[in-house]
């Protein structure tokens, strides 16, 4: 039976993603700025908003992510073969992750590489040029990337599982064995944050994100893990509040996007303590829908691979006009809120574009 509280994570999740990115190509705190117009930044200055909600959201909500799709993972395999499982992560995963951006990829890349890149990129032959736009425009695929090889993975793990214990997944019977789980889930979390992080592009985070998603998969997707959670639900979310605070205090002024920043306790605390509370919460009182929410859901993923190209377009628009940074921020919200969607819909309806972009193919 499909858990509608995990759809409504993951659109709640998405919202908040585009939220982030609003703020994050003006982000000038411990890296340079992408886009100018904030004042230069030192230690030791007051916080601002942006700042604040991006350092309050970016330690977990990818990892988030990560689980619900290994929890998802679980729930199809129930009913589909490893063959379909992969079939249709191919065509929603790797296709717009890897042909889409080959073939569209250049159009928010050159926005991004001209901001940053500055007019030394002009001089440079157009295949050079190519790929760097090529590479600068991947953006939110990077998700896409990374879960289509972890999916692969699984069905690794699952042959080996198999093999040894003769079951796919074990049952988890007893409540104490849950709290003995939960303890033991935190430090997996923190340890795979220490592996496998990429050099510059730091997003690919394979150990920490693998281990999610399998820890999706064979824990996080066990009914009586959920009962826990619900039952602790207000416990988890006031320790998610506090390790929040704490992560910000100390955290802010370093970029928040450094491994050696991600792979600390209390970034993995707040982590952990985020996806307790928000699994408890949205298994209590989130596990229902309606015709807004079913439409969200559908097009939550759309607006996730979308939502990038269409504040950049916005944010290259804007730099020839004199406005505030704060202005702008407003401006662009409203871009990546209604005018995604509206693209989003629009692609689905062309062929071969819609299977590029988006993985749809009907």
């Amino acid at each position: 039976m499909r858990k509608i509280y995990l759809d409504n994570i993951r659109w709640c999740i998405i919202i908040l993603v585009v939220f982030f990115h609003v703020f994050f190509f003006f982000n000038n705190i411990g890296i340079t700025a992408i886009f100018e117009g904030l004042p230069e930044y030192h230690q030791g200055d007051g916080m601002t908003f942006a700042g604040v909600y991006q350092y309050a959201v970016y330690p977990w909500f990818m990892t988030l992510l990560f689980v619900v799709a290994g929890v998802a993972a679980y729930h199809t395999l129930q009913h589909k073969t490893a063959k379909q499982f992969i079939s249709g992560r191919r065509n929603k995963l790797l296709v717009p992750s890897t042909l889409g951006v080959l073939v569209f990829g250049f159009i928010p890349g050159s926005i991004v590489a001209g901001a940053s890149a500055g007019a030394g990129l002009q001089e440079a032959p157009g295949f050079v040029k190519y790929i760097v736009y090529t590479l600068s425009g991947i953006g939110a695929q990077w998700f896409s990337q990374m879960l289509f090889v972890i999916s692969l993975l699984l069905l690794l793990v699952r042959k080996v599982v198999l093999a040894v214990q003769k079951e796919e997944r074990k049952s988890i019977q007893k409540e104490s064995s849950v709290y003995v789980l939960i303890v033991i889930m935190f430090f997996l979390l923190w340890g795979a944050s220490k592996l496998l992080n990429t050099p510059i592009v730091e997003s690919y985070r394979f150990g920490i994100y693998t281990v999610a998603f399998l820890l999706g998969y064979y824990v996080f997707s066990q009914d009586i893990v959920i009962e826990v959670l619900k039952k602790w639900r207000f416990v988890s979310t006031l320790a998610a509040v506090v390790s929040g605070v704490y992560f910000i205090y100390r955290a802010y002024g370093i970029y928040y996007g450094h491994s050696s920043l991600l792979s600390t306790w209390y970034a993995n605390l707040f982590t952990y303590c985020m996806i307790l509370a928000i699994f408890g919460m949205f298994a209590a009182y989130g596990d229902k829908k309606n015709a807004v929410t079913e439409w969200l859901g559908k097009i939550s993923f759309p607006v996730y691979i979308l939502h990038i190209p269409v504040i950049l377009i916005a944010l290259s628009l804007l730099q020839k006009a004199t406005l505030s940074v704060s202005v702008q921020y407003v401006i662009v919200a409203f871009a990546a809120y209604l005018i995604t969607p509206i693209v989003a819909m629009l692609i689905e309806k062309i062929p071969v574009v819609r299977y590029l972009i988006l993985g749809i193919r009907h």
